[in-house]
């Protein structure tokens, strides 16, 4: 294989991962209401395609340049996730229903540093307590955990909130 061929296709390639990576941003910039930037990012997105894809189109026998941008949209878009992950920070509300052992829940949270609001409620069988706590989208499996050390039955909720303000939060350091 000629050196040139190879030049091409690794650009190909880089250039659609960037470009797929700026899609998945450029998603969660949409769903967060962060219009700008979401645009601006929409800009650049379509430039990268449409310059990839027409190095692509012209010639579709050209196996290597094909592979290439296969590969490099899956590569994106799962880079592109891991970016999220990292750089984005996204709190989520964790809400914990046990019939008998909310208050035990909601110390263990505490304990693991973490703040909770205790409520109590009708269930379908009677009276139920609820422990509620915001924490970044990374500890979420540290929580599920601590509620099912307590209680293995309890019943647990999630949703992604838009943005959070005031209260009481630990913090995530990404590693820990």
């Amino acid at each position: 294989m000629e050196l040139e061929a190879l030049l091409v296709a690794g650009g190909i390639f880089a250039l659609r991962v960037i470009g797929n990576m700026m899609t998945t941003l450029r998603l969660v910039l949409i769903v967060r209401g962060q219009k700008l930037l979401s645009t601006v990012l929409a800009a650049f997105e379509a430039l990268i395609f449409a310059l990839v894809l027409g190095s692509v189109v012209t010639n579709l026998d050209n196996v290597l340049n094909l592979a290439a941008y296969c590969l490099g949209f899956a590569v994106g878009g799962y880079l592109g996730l891991v970016l999220e992950q990292h750089l984005i920070q996204r709190f989520i509300s964790v809400t914990i229903i046990s019939a008998v052992l909310s208050h035990d829940v909601a110390v263990a949270v505490r304990e693991a540093g973490f703040g909770a609001t205790e409520g109590w409620g009708e269930g379908a069988h009677g009276r139920v307590g609820s422990v509620t706590a915001v924490v970044g989208h990374q500890e979420i499996k540290q929580i599920v955990k601590i509620a099912q050390a307590v209680d293995p039955d309890a019943f647990v909720t999630m949703e992604e909130l838009r943005s959070i303000s005031r209260g009481y939060f630990r913090f995530a350091r990404h590693g820990h």
